[in-house]
């Protein structure tokens, strides 16, 4: 028999914490949501699992379904140790509620691809620690041993008296019984859901419509909300022909909300109408007069003028937790002092937009005693944090559901334009408004990837050997802009300038410095965060010192790596993959780059063809090790999907800034590739460790340096500066 803990439920998540690999059931936090959820309930284990009196099992997954499959990869798990009927598992949206709070970072969020690695261990603890109540119970009702039981599809057999139970006759009386406190997982060896290949669970309801997402809420009398905003929510302005837009059909109100206004409708066009009616004039602004030039100077003279933040003695989201950045800048200094030669490069990125298919949404609803919001949300926690705080009401009152997320890349795990929708909520109280912010507002009010200049040098021995890197980075702090600058002190922001020189590269020394700059401009997470630009910066940088040099850029990258076992064959597969020494018609040029994040190891090799200043991409190839895989389809999804985010700003992302606004309009301002902009894509998945890592971010940034190498490698420009279409023609 098991051993068991009959504990109440808050005292349960007292002993254990959300952290423990004993979350188990999902023990509720406080708030009228979670008591929704209660584990004594009939048929219900927990706050996200039930199976009722026909067998079906209802799992509500914890995190936001962007479209990466974790509505998939977490009930996976859960069925994986459940051994229930796959087809009889239906997975649901959840709401915010401490109770869905992602073990890893103790907060329910969907971000920095820790859906999967955070809830591995809990989700499967969940299905078996219910199965193993489901199979007490079936003993108990069978008078047999539980050892003699066996559980598969959703039923338990008892073969000695040839009785058969279901979930469903079982769930009830289960549900009742203490929940366990050893529970087993299985070995990988015995796994038949997790890693197989099925059709995703919420496949069909995205094909037939029922899918909804963040832009589809709708009520009964629901309004509809459009926003009239500045370029910055911290502007001042003078509004004009409000009183026209109030007398356009179906108006309702005009609202003020922070950085503008919202207009209130009865439909979306009649409120997007009579918001073009208002002009809205920007009186003072902290980005007052910024332009393209303007941002260019100000991030060259930050390193001469704003002093330098060091890194700290760890690369956030190494995987190298046993190798610690130990700066040493009198050991580096002596190396450049003693260097035969130093080699200097200067690259430099622009702001980039999410650019999200479903642009910005959010429905609410406010009256004296409760607020409602629903809607696409990658940080359901923070938002119903932020609607307590603008409705005044206790943490309690306020309910907040997730849609369907259309794209997210890190622009949803803002909460401005959740600030928005309340406050547009509050100006018709007691009525459902939805906000959609037309693409117009989404592109010139986004929280954009920063502009960032990096100075990187190299001191080389006279037979080519590295010695050391350094290498300086001018931009924003993320960090800084959304008030947590404070807690970095004197340390360079990881978020903007992690993994500025590779901890990977393990033979040279290596130094690094981050040049702050206040630039003013609202920015957020971008997809793969400081990896988007740096390795850009990093994989450039090397490829030069290999060319410069007279090395091959495979062998001096794989002799930098000095035989990482989980790099090292990923960077070796994708150059035999994409043919890198292979020979290569005139105009022809292949180039290799590789990135990596906490346990997921990424190189993408690019083939291009070069006809004067005419480019076009042929192919691409990528390795990938992404450790054990919940969802293979999924994860080949999900890195074809980031290399061709990672080709749109490669080629064409830049957001241009002129008389303190961004330019940005529509996609005619922010070209996005078209199926025959994409080439062929190959992709190789090698897994290297039983453990699931993060497959979200690696391949986008390795694309940009692997472009740049395949580019120099066709005998074209070197390119520094991104996008490539400021040089090329594509």
């Amino acid at each position: 028999m098991p051993t068991i803990l009959d504990l109440s439920r808050r005292s349960f998540a007292g002993v254990f914490g959300l952290a423990a690999a004993s979350f188990v059931l999902g023990i509720p936090g406080e708030g009228r949501a979670a008591e929704t959820a209660d584990a004594s309930d009939k048929g219900r284990f927990g706050a996200m699992l039930s199976i009722d009196a026909t067998g079906l099992v209802r799992l509500i997954v914890p995190s936001s379904e962007l479209g990466q499959g974790t509505q998939e990869a977490l009930a996976r798990m859960v069925a994986e140790e459940l051994e229930c009927d796959w087809a009889a598992l239906k997975v649901e949206l959840p709401w915010a509620d401490p109770a869905f709070a992602n073990p890893f970072s103790r907060k329910q969020m969907t971000a920095n691809s820790t859906s999967v690695t955070g809830y591995y261990t809990a989700m499967r603890t969940l299905g078996s620690a219910t199965r193993m109540m489901l199979m007490r119970a079936a003993a108990q009702r069978l008078g047999a041993d539980e050892e003699e039981l066996v559980v598969s599809d959703g039923t338990i057999s008892h073969s000695a008296s040839g009785r058969t139970l279901g979930f469903g006759d079982l769930a009830s009386a289960a549900s009742a019984l203490p929940v366990p406190v050893e529970v087993p997982l299985k070995p990988v060896s015995e796994f038949r859901i997790i890693g197989g290949t099925s059709v995703r669970k919420d496949l069909l309801p995205k094909v037939n419509g029922r899918a909804q997402f963040g832009i589809d809420v709708r009520e009964e009398g629901m309004l509809v909300g459009v926003p009239v905003l500045a370029s910055h929510p911290e502007a001042t302005f003078d509004l004009a022909g409000v009183d026209d837009a109030l007398a356009y059909p179906g108006v309702r109100a005009v609202v003020p909300v922070t950085g503008g206004v919202v207009v209130v409708a009865d439909r979306f066009w009649r409120a997007k109408s009579a918001a073009e009616a208002i002009t809205l004039t920007v009186t003072s602004s902290p980005i007052a007069g910024l332009d393209d030039d303007t941002i260019r100077s100000r991030l060259r003279e930050a390193f001469t003028t704003i002093e330098p933040r060091v890194f700290p003695e760890f690369e956030k989201g190494s995987g190298f937790p046993g190798r610690p950045i130990k700066p040493d800048k009198p050991a580096v200094e002596a190396a450049f002092a003693q260097a035969d030669r130093v080699l200097e490069a200067e690259y430099e990125v622009p702001f980039l937009a999410h650019a999200t298919l479903e642009p910005i949404c959010c429905a609410a609803r406010i009256d004296t005693a409760s607020l409602f919001v629903r809607g696409p949300l990658q940080d359901p926690e923070s938002a119903r944090t932020l609607g307590a705080t603008l409705a005044g009401l206790p943490l309690e009152d306020v309910r907040v559901e997730l849609t369907y997320v259309g794209g997210g890349f890190g622009r949803k795990w803002g909460t401005d334009f959740v600030g928005v929708a309340i406050e547009a909520a509050k100006g018709v109280p007691g009525q459902l408004v939805k906000t959609i912010w037309p693409r117009e507002q989404d592109m010139a009010f986004d929280q954009y990837r920063p502009a960032f200049v990096a100075r990187s040098q190299a001191a080389l021995a006279k037979d080519g050997r590295v010695a050391a890197l350094k290498s300086a980075i001018a931009g924003q702090s993320i960090m800084a802009y959304h008030g947590r600058g404070d807690i970095l002190g004197d340390m360079a922001d990881p978020m903007s300038a992690g993994k500025l020189v590779y901890e990977a590269y393990a033979q040279p020394l290596r130094y690094a410095q981050s040049h702050r700059v206040d630039m003013g401009v609202p920015v957020g997470f971008w997809r793969s965060v400081s990896l988007s630009q740096n390795s850009f910066f990093m994989e450039s940088f090397v490829d030069e010192i290999a060319r410069e040099t007279g090395q091959d850029p495979l062998q001096l990258r794989l002799r930098l790596l000095d035989g990482h076992p989980r790099i090292t064959p990923v960077v070796s597969r994708a150059a035999q993959m994409i043919g890198l020494d292979a020979p290569r018609p005139g105009g022809t040029g292949r180039g290799i780059a590789l990135a990596y994040t906490e346990a997921n190891f990424c190189a993408v090799g690019i083939e291009v063809a070069l006809s004067g200043e005419n480019l076009s991409l042929t192919r691409i190839a990528c390795a990938c090790d992404c450790g054990l895989m919940i969802d293979p389809v999924s994860v080949e999804g999900q890195v074809s999907g980031g290399i061709v985010f990672g080709l749109q700003a490669a080629l064409w992302g830049e957001v241009h800034f002129a008389d303190g606004a961004p330019t940005a309009q529509n996609f005619s301002d922010y070209r996005l590739p078209m199926m025959m902009d994409v080439p062929p894509i190959e992709v190789a998945l090698m897994p290297g460790s039983d453990q699931p890592g993060n497959v979200g971010e690696a391949s986008t940034p390795a694309v940009a340096p692997a472009l740049a190498n395949a580019i120099a490698d066709a005998g074209g420009p070197r390119i520094r500066a991104l996008p490539i279409s400021r040089t090329l023609a594509i």
